[in-house]
């Protein structure tokens, strides 16, 4: 990955890469496996930038070790910096001992191999094995790390149809456990917060179809939130007594561009904002 500047004032090489939001571990990897180029020439991270300079600095390649399978990709949006990708219900978004080949992952690492791109999978958010929907994939570390230092610019949302009707729109704030060793997780004081809304869109028969928002990221949690009070997701066989099969999907996605802070909204079916 390539990034570059056009200096206003002096200051160092590692002080200016420092108030760029660049890491004192990024820096080192830079300087001992990237390269550093002022004006087109080489120079060490204590040189001093004047202004009018043109720094430019190029990160290390990554090191993939993931098995690249040649599993189609659905791409919503993509940059140099980061892509949106629409995962299918079904596909885990990680090798797993389970599923240690046909996973999101792998297919990304097939797919970056074919645009000559050396990096690892770098996953912004993930989903469950069998929820459906768009996921934030970063291209480098570097801009994992920029997404990752403060996730509550991402506003995920997401549909579904639950059991039993639902009149109100409704906010949900419980605590969610895991116990060791268990799938399946509980509502229990001694749980992460989590808080889910939740929005009324049509109600057919015995079921309603809903849309969420997530406040919180928790693992599970508008399927374990939803059967709290009373409405498991339809199909959903850990929560409810479903087959298995429920159509929970992440059907919109916004979020602030780490380079160009740009605010970008994807929705499913529907044209970038």
């Amino acid at each position: 990955m390539k990034r570059q500047w056009y200096i206003l004032n002096v200051i160092s090489v590692g002080d200016f890469l420092l108030s760029q939001g660049i890491s004192q571990k990024a820096i080192k990897d830079i300087k001992m496996k990237g390269e550093i180029l002022v004006n087109g020439k080489h120079q060490t991270v204590r040189y001093l930038l004047q202004p009018d300079d043109v720094l430019t600095i190029f990160y290390p390649p990554e090191n993939n070790q993931l098995t690249p399978v040649d599993i189609p990709l659905k791409i919503i949006y993509e940059d140099d910096y980061l892509l949106v990708v629409d995962k299918p219900a079904g596909l885990p978004s990680i090798p797993t001992r389970r599923h240690p080949l046909n996973t999101l992952a792998n297919a990304l690492t097939y797919y970056y191999q074919q645009i000559h791109l050396s990096s690892t999978i770098h996953l912004v958010n993930r989903l469950d094995k069998d929820t459906s929907g768009l996921m934030i994939v970063a291209k480098y570390r570097y801009i994992h790390d920029r997404m990752m230092k403060d996730l509550g610019h991402i506003d995920r949302y997401y549909q579904a149809h639950v059991q039993g009707i639902i009149e109100n729109n409704g906010t949900i704030r419980l605590p969610i456990y895991k116990e060791p060793y268990m799938m399946k997780r509980v509502i229990d004081s001694r749980g992460q917060a989590a808080c889910t809304h939740y929005w009324v869109q049509n109600v057919r028969h015995d079921c309603t179809f809903v849309r969420f928002k997530l406040e919180t990221g928790r693992t599970h949690q508008i399927r374990v939130h939803m059967a709290s009070i009373g409405h498991p997701l339809v199909g959903d066989s850990l929560y409810g007594d479903g087959l298995g099969h429920f159509d929970l999907d992440s059907y919109r996605l916004g979020f602030i561009h780490p380079i160009t802070k740009q605010i970008i909204t994807i929705t499913k079916n529907r044209s970038i904002e």
